[in-house]
């Protein structure tokens, strides 16, 4: 991508790229979309068990963790990983731009807390069913979730999936808050952890929102 990236910019002028997979030899002029404006696109990817954590610190300038990957696991797996990579590649973990992506239950008053905090137990019940986020729940101990889950997943019991995600599970994924104090439990849960941080499930205020100029005042407090 790089190679791609440094030949548009050179107006087709490259070095070969062959490497174990992929190979760029060749870039015929109506192919190439010229130079633009800016600095050269940056590389991330999404990552969540140990090896492709370790793959963003080594090859790419950001890694986006899904939020599936809880406080503890990004603290205790996550985050070394990817500075075992940027060591591979004579880089510090400061170098890679690190975005966390925390559930939120979120809402104006309790009664819309408690009501979010519901439909996310769903949500995180129907992530910790992939057999593949095992060691996230393992963890917190938390294993012996995924087969059970798992096979109601296959039975389409989507209700008995959420109640067996307690709000203690829910917890170790999730940042619990009303609108009022969401930016100081980010800014608390994700210490020492992200540079940024993206809201997730999405939403979609208008960007005169109050409520998200807080959350960005907040957040961005140093």
């Amino acid at each position: 991508m790089r190679a791609m990236f440094k030949s548009f910019a050179d107006g087709g002028k490259f070095e070969p790229f062959e490497g174990e997979h992929y190979k760029f030899k060749l870039m015929p002029p109506f192919f190439n979309p010229g130079p633009i404006d800016y600095p050269t696109p940056p590389v991330y990817i999404a990552a969540v068990n140990p090896y492709m954590c370790k793959l963003s610190g080594e090859l790419c300038d950001g890694v986006r963790l899904h939020p599936i990957g809880t406080f503890s696991y990004t603290k205790a797996i996550a985050l070394p990983a990817i500075e075992a990579g940027a060591k591979k590649a004579g880089r510090k973990l400061a170098d890679i731009n690190v975005i966390g992506a925390p559930f939120l239950a979120i809402g104006k008053d309790e009664s819309e807390v408690m009501k979010a905090k519901t439909a996310l137990k769903q949500h995180i019940a129907f992530y910790a069913s992939t057999r593949t986020y095992q060691a996230v729940l393992a963890v917190h101990g938390l294993d012996h979730l995924v087969p059970q889950l798992h096979t109601k997943s296959l039975q389409g019991d989507w209700q008995g999936m959420a109640e067996l995600i307690s709000d203690e599970t829910l917890d170790h994924f999730a940042v619990t808050a009303s609108w009022d104090t969401l930016g100081a439990k980010l800014r608390e849960r994700y210490e020492g952890i992200c540079d940024r941080t993206q809201l997730y499930p999405a939403f979609q205020p208008s960007l005169d929102d109050p409520r998200l100029q807080a959350l960005a005042r907040e957040m961005n407090r140093i």
